[in-house]
């Protein structure tokens, strides 16, 4: 078994959970990224003395802590379950320079209603910072008393429409979206590898249907500093539209190792009824399966013949084909060896044999 080291930190990519087909983030600059698997457990204790006889596991939770060095308006938005609309409004600033007519100011820009105070801007000679409110008619706004002489140099500042922002709302009633998430972390060698001289050597993929963001952030600025984004959230509960297993799942892990051959993890090759009884002229084909071990468990697969060469011992009592197919050419007994072509050099060969009986 190899051994690796799990380090430094992960990506994510993260999916609209309805169509699953849209990348919406695809983060990789986190500055922290975990995932917690926790659980609550109850002793069941009973009879003399009242020993410990198993406990009760239940309120399960993955959850994942994710923080990225940079900021990015859609993670705010999913986690207030905002929706990104293009265009909105912000304060223009404008610089006039020797206004054409006394206490009259004409923007370039087409001033829009500030809230419930109308069309309204602020102006303020250069050079100083006493800014006065204003009220625009389409793009002109005009003063009285003399406040504002002709030639003067003028600061304006006023609402207007930008199609070049990108919007959200904050609703009162806060409900964070969900989506798919997919988070990848980098896997190193330690030192056991020897397929390869590379120091990253696979990656740990966590895979997540329905990742539901925990509604909070954070802006928090300074003078010295830079704010960091938060993408936290735990894992809901996602129902598999096959099987028979109803409880459930919140997560797929897989290890994917690079440059390792496809055959790893296959102890051996398992042949359905390895004994097989024929008659002259009869033929069969061969089924194959790949026995692998990952760790305590044993999973089977079907292995594709093409994957493997087939021998008879006895070729005047049987033949075989490349493909599996065997048959039947006189009375008596053969065996049939299956080796996997690609570790038939090796010096340990991936192999199985059936029994062959004609009659």
């Amino acid at each position: 078994m190899n051994y690796y080291i799990l380090a430094g930190v992960g990506t994510a990519q993260l999916f609209d959970k309805t169509a699953q087909s849209n990348l919406i983030v695809n983060a990789r600059t986190f500055t922290e990224s975990s995932v917690k698997i926790s659980l609550s457990a109850e002793d069941i204790r009973g009879g003399l003395s009242n020993p410990l006889l198993g406990k009760y596991f239940h309120d399960t939770i993955l959850e994942s802590t994710l923080t990225d060095a940079l900021f990015n308006l859609q993670y705010l938005a999913m986690n207030v379950g905002g929706d990104i609309t293009v265009g909105g409004t912000a304060i223009e600033e404008e610089t006039l320079t020797d206004i054409g007519t006394a206490d009259t100011i004409t923007v370039t820009g087409t001033p829009v209603a500030f809230g419930n105070a109308g069309t309204v801007g602020w102006y303020s000679l250069q050079g100083e910072n006493s800014w006065h409110t204003i009220t625009f008619e389409g793009k002109t706004a005009h003063l009285t008393g003399g406040a504002l002489p002709a030639g003067s140099d003028v600061c304006v500042k006023y609402n207007a429409t930008d199609n070049t922002m990108d919007t959200f709302i904050i609703s009162s009633a806060v409900i964070p979206s969900e989506v798919h998430a997919q988070l990848t972390f980098p896997l190193f060698s330690a030192g056991t590898q020897t397929f390869t001289s590379a120091y990253q050597v696979g990656e740990l993929i966590v895979d997540i249907p329905r990742f539901l963001l925990n509604g909070e952030y954070e802006l928090n600025l300074t003078s010295t500093g830079a704010a960091t984004s938060a993408l936290s959230g735990n894992a809901l509960t996602s129902y598999s539209s096959t099987g028979c297993n109803d409880l459930g799942q919140y997560a797929t892990v897989s290890q994917k190792i690079y440059d390792t051959s496809k055959w790893e993890g296959l102890s051996t090759l398992a042949i359905d009824n390895a004994d097989i009884q024929l008659s002259v002229n009869d033929t069969t084909t061969l089924k194959v399966w790949g026995v692998y071990y990952g760790g305590t468990s044993v999973s089977t697969s079907p292995i594709d013949n093409a994957e493997l060469t087939f021998t008879s011992g006895t070729q005047g009592t049987a033949t075989v084909d490349n493909t599996g197919v065997i048959t039947a050419v006189a009375t008596g007994t053969s065996q049939i060896k299956c080796v996997v072509r690609d570790t038939a050099s090796t010096s340990n060969p991936i192999e199985a044999y059936a029994n062959v009986t004609v009659s």
